[in-house]
């Protein structure tokens, strides 16, 4: 290899790379493109076409093979009929705990997954030997170690995801047949230990460092991961090929201080790193930094001079070798993009700006997070601005904790007292990555087109300032112009009273107040989606907060709508179920002033610019009893808060998911009057009682619905019957949010692929 440049052995692996990714994104067609690829080379650069369209052919026939291997086979087969079976497999992966996650009105709780490559698999009386990477869900919560062997029993069925074959639902019964090797039981062992002492810190500040020093990210929680994202934080969340490399350096500098021959000290350092990759356990950041680093010691071992472009080339081409499927995986393209930024452009940047003393400091996080955009664009469609001065502040912090903590880890198991006196040592510095991460993720983030498309225009930007800042400064210029131009017709409408969210198969909804202030009613499924309408509508406060019923879909947004926002009151159902439901949003609802309303209470309030009256039309004190009709739980849905809500003379009607019975009370109770705005309610049903509907007489019908729901909402009927009245019909799931004024006017915000905004 010494025989090439070094820059040509980076564009070998990268030549693997784009083989790898091409097959996955175009199959066949890959070939094709390869084939034109090699044709413009050989042209341009015979002497290196041939090694160049050697690498693409081997990455596009690595992926393919690997496809075909993982698809056709005893296993898939088995897992297209949805057999039952018992495996005899191979652990190799940590069980990672999942989130909970809400399937209709309900909450499902967490299961865990992990991955073993089967050694057998019997179904019925037939017994297949293969070895197939398997993936498995359990409600079982038992710490098995990579290379346990396990027997377990479930039901097979196809995966999405592409590095296995199937998935296993498992039954819950797990055998412990052999267990695993002495080194994983070593590393399973201090990562427990190490796990249990920094337990005894609080907050996320202690919930980092397990994941900065050994890659465990089971104590950090969901919001706190978000946090970190948004300002470009991520690669402190879990071991990366930074933490790795600060390692390396530690043990070089420590072992000059034991062992006199530089090579040994090579050598025993490599030693140290083989076993540090096994207890961070290897993600594909710390496998690129491993190889790369291999590279350089063997180097350095043979007195020779080493490149760490090249070795970073070597690294590409090995993982791909190893594991194809790697080319699509985010984490590796980070990575890769980070290291070849920091290689390649850190050093430009800092000859070109004469940024002296602190130029490394500064160059490395603008270098690599202009090589990084690209791919987060790709990935989230997020163009964060402040993921450099992120990254500058926290960058001094990194090694302290690191090492400290690396140290810590170590004697954890035997000195747990001294352990814990060195993480509170470095607990205050983690804080100050955890304040960052808080306090800069409140500023907006760029939304662009999740595409290449976006990640193209960024390209194009970068060449334009790097050829004429005076064309980009126009350009810049021009668009800005253009986008405050079109502002007047972006989401919500200008003074909206009313504004339905598109928060999925769920509802969400929220009454203006002025001055930043609003009535919610619900706060559907996802945190993240009810925080994200709330701060496009400028909602930083919710004087009232109204839970119609405890379905998961109406409820489990709560921890987003509570988000950074200051609650006065909270209505709910005077029905305590679903009871897992309930007592998760009673835990979060801990401490506020809450209310069961019923029938008949009236309030009227004011604020600068409105007039307010709530009527509660529905439920009645006691639990009424109907007719059970098909769906997840009639007697839940007619418990629903039903509301008659006024500000000034625009009135608007929302039942929550109440049912042809219970919508015949409200409309005999006598309180139903002509209302400008129908929430409609359960999601569109086809379970409405015509004669409320005529009652009501609204001017507009707002759904709130999730595109491709299993429920099949709305239902044709239902549609059928209010365009047949003359009624305007929105849906969340065609027309995305709802925003409503005073005079009628409505705005829409559906995520087109044009679509740029803050958030």
């Amino acid at each position: 290899m010494q025989e090439l440049p070094d820059l040509r052995i980076f564009i070998l692996g990268i030549a693997l790379w784009l083989g790898s990714a091409s097959y996955s994104f175009w199959n066949f067609y890959s070939f094709l493109l390869i084939g034109l690829l090699a044709a413009f080379f050989y042209w341009k650069l015979r002497s290196f076409a041939l090694v160049l369209v050697v690498s693409l052919l081997l990455g596009s026939g690595g992926v393919a093979l690997r496809e075909v291997a993982l698809s056709q086979n005893v296993v898939s087969h088995l897992a297209r009929n949805h057999a039952k079976v018992e495996i005899l497999g191979s652990v190799t992966s940590d069980p990672v705990v999942g989130h909970a996650k809400v399937i209709g009105s309900h909450i499902l709780s967490p299961s865990t997954s992990f991955l073993v490559r089967s050694i057998s698999i019997t179904s019925g009386l037939e017994k297949y030997s293969t070895r197939i990477p398997i993936r498995v869900f359990t409600r079982n919560n038992q710490p098995f170690l990579p290379g346990e062997v396990i027997d377990l029993s479930g039901t097979l069925s196809l995966s999405k995801d592409r590095k296995v074959t199937a998935n296993l639902q498992s039954n819950g019964q797990v055998l412990r047949v052999r267990q695993a090797p002495w080194y994983q039981r070593l590393a399973g062992s201090i990562r427990r230990n190490f796990r249990s002492v920094d337990q005894r810190l609080v907050g996320d500040s202690g919930a980092l460092i397990p994941g900065l020093v050994i890659g465990d990210t089971s104590l950090e929680n969901q919001e706190f991961a978000v946090q970190m994202k948004r300002v470009g934080l991520t690669h402190l969340t879990a071991v990366s090929g930074e933490n790795f490399a600060i390692v390396a350096g530690f043990l070089l500098w420590l072992m000059q201080w034991i062992l006199s021959s530089y090579r040994k000290r090579l050598i025993v350092t490599g030693i140290f790193l083989a076993g540090f990759i096994v207890l961070v356990r290897p993600s594909p950041s710390v496998l690129r930094a491993s190889i790369m680093t291999a590279a350089l010691l063997m180097a350095r071992a043979r007195g020779e001079r080493s490149s760490p472009i090249a070795s970073l080339g070597l690294a590409i081409g090995l993982l791909l070798l190893f594991d194809p499927f790697q080319s699509v995986d985010p984490g590796f393209a980070l990575s890769v993009a980070a290291t070849a930024g920091i290689l390649i452009l850190a050093p430009k940047l800092e000859a070109k700006f004469e940024l002296g003393r602190w130029g490394s400091m500064l160059a490395i996080p603008i270098a690599a997070t202009i090589f990084c955009t690209p791919v987060i664009i790709g990935m989230t469609g997020q163009v964060s601005l402040i993921s450099i001065p992120a990254n500058l502040l926290v960058g001094a912090v990194v090694g302290p904790i690191t090492i400290i903590g690396f140290v810590a880890a170590l004697i954890s198991g035997f000195l747990p007292d001294i352990a814990f006196l060195l993480l509170k040592v470095v607990n205050p510095i983690s804080e100050w990555v955890v304040l960052v991460a808080r306090y800069l993720s409140k500023i907006p983030v760029l939304l662009i087109p999740k595409s290449f498309l976006g990640a193209g225009v960024f390209l194009v930007a970068v060449l334009l300032f790097r050829r004429s800042r005076k064309i980009l400064f126009i350009l810049v210029l021009a668009l800005s112009v253009t986008y405050y131009a079109i502002h007047a017709f972006t989401w919500p409408i200008k003074n909206w009273v009313f504004a339905n969210c598109d928060v999925g198969q769920g509802d969400g909804a929220a009454i203006n107040l002025g001055d930043g202030k609003a009535i919610v009613l619900d706060t559907g499924p996802d945190p993240t989606l009810m925080d994200r309408c709330l701060k496009n509508l400028g909602i930083t406060s919710i004087p009232l907060l109204v839970l119609t019923h405890f379905h998961a879909d109406h409820v489990m947004g709560l921890s987003g709508a509570m988000r950074n926002r200051k609650i006065g009151q909270v209505w709910v159902t005077n029905l305590n179920e679903p009871f897992i439901e309930y007592q998760m949003t009673k835990k979060l609802l801990s401490g506020l002033p809450t209310e069961a309303v019923h029938q008949g209470e009236v309030v009227d309030f004011a604020t600068a610019k409105r007039r307010i009256r709530i009527q509660v039309l529905w439920p009645l004190e006691t639990v009424q009893k109907f007719s059970a009709l098909p769906g997840d739980g009639s007697t839940i849905n007619n418990a629903s808060i039903a509301l008659l809500i006024t500000i000034n003379n625009f009135t608007i009607f929302a039942g929550g998911d109440i049912e042809p019975e219970a919508q015949q009370a409200v409309l005999e109770s006598g309180l139903v009057k002509k209302v400008d705005v129908l929430k409609v309610s359960h999601h569109g049903s086809a379970y409405q009682y015509l004669p409320l509907l005529d009652a009501l007489a609204p001017r507009i019908a707002v759904i709130s619905v999730g595109t491709g729901n299993s429920y099949g909402h709305p239902s044709p009927r239902t549609i059928s019957a209010l365009r047949a009245r003359g009624i305007v019909v929105l849906r969340t799931d065609t027309d995305g949010a709802v925003a409503i004024d005073p005079s009628f006017r409505i705005r829409t915000k559906k995520r087109d692929w044009w679509q740029i905004s803050w958030g």
